[in-house]
């Protein structure tokens, strides 16, 4: 089976992505609603009930929009904090037989896969990002951060391919329609990453070894593609460092991103 990991929702209404890595099928948030999986699956030959795991690194809407069809539906284990699931258990009873809560920080397998999870300064209940590791190749996958503290760091250096949160740019923010509070929301230690902050990480994970970087949770009102791409650009090409560069859409990729130990992020026909 190939290793690929493709996005199929990035943003602010919606974070879903597929990695697919030592045989095993993983499901990252599910902000977009089942019928819209199932059909973003059936473009890669694969059916829902063929996944291994739904991984959530948290309980806002713009990642679980899904959930409750999926708990209707479909018998498949849910992996995330302990604080995430003591929230969803409040409005999805239901969930209880599916989830494998565990604590941040906590290490554990899901098929072939060893995952690792991080706790990440967001507002809400335990947020988190994963690092996944298989024989050849480390995945890091860090979204809604306020800032960048040395745990996160940490958990992110030295991974071959990293998906990480490009979300505005703070002048976008400053003059864009968000009111005053919600702009201080977004901007604050609990809200999201800017294209600044991402660039400057985006440079320590080159130097670590990563080879290809995928920037996400762009904000459609604050932010651009082409914002997000330059800044991490003009950051790696000061510092005279290159990586494979991909920015995550707001809808569905093309094409998945195609994994390899030897050679890190190439785009490959769906298939």
């Amino acid at each position: 089976m190939e290793q690929f990991y493709v996005s199929f929702a990035s943003g602010s209404t919606g974070n879903c992505g597929l990695l697919v890595l030592g045989g095993t099928r993983l499901l990252i948030d599910l902000g977009i609603s089942v019928r819209r999986l199932s059909a973003e699956l059936a473009r890669l030959g694969v059916t829902i009930d063929e996944l291994d795991a739904v991984l959530l690194t948290h309980e806002h809407t713009d990642h679980i929009k899904g959930l409750a069809t999926l708990l209707k539906r479909h018998d498949l284990p849910l992996y995330t904090t302990i604080g995430t699931a003591q929230v969803l258990l409040e409005k999805h009873p239901q969930a209880r037989d599916h989830l494998r809560p565990f604590y941040s920080g906590a290490t554990f397998l899901v098929g072939g896969v060893q995952v690792t999870a991080f706790g990440t300064p967001h507002d809400a209940a335990d947020s988190t990002g994963f690092r996944f590791e298989t024989e050849g190749l480390c995945f890091g996958y860090a979204t809604d951060l306020g800032f960048v503290p040395n745990s996160v760091r940490q958990a992110l250096l030295g991974c071959d391919v990293v998906v990480l949160e490009s979300n505005h740019d703070p002048d976008l923010l400053r003059t864009g329609p968000y009111p005053y509070a919600l702009q201080q929301r977004v901007a604050g230690p609990r809200g999201h990453l800017s294209n600044a902050d991402c660039a400057r990480l985006a440079v320590e994970l080159v130097q670590s070894g990563t080879r290809c970087l995928i920037l996400a949770h762009l904000s459609d009102k604050n932010n651009t593609p082409a914002y997000a791409r330059l800044e991490t650009e003009a950051a790696l090409r000061a510092a005279g460092l290159t990586c494979a560069l991909f920015v995550a859409p707001k809808d569905a990729m093309d094409e998945p991103i195609l994994l390899s130990g030897e050679e890190a992020c190439t785009c490959c026909p769906s298939a």
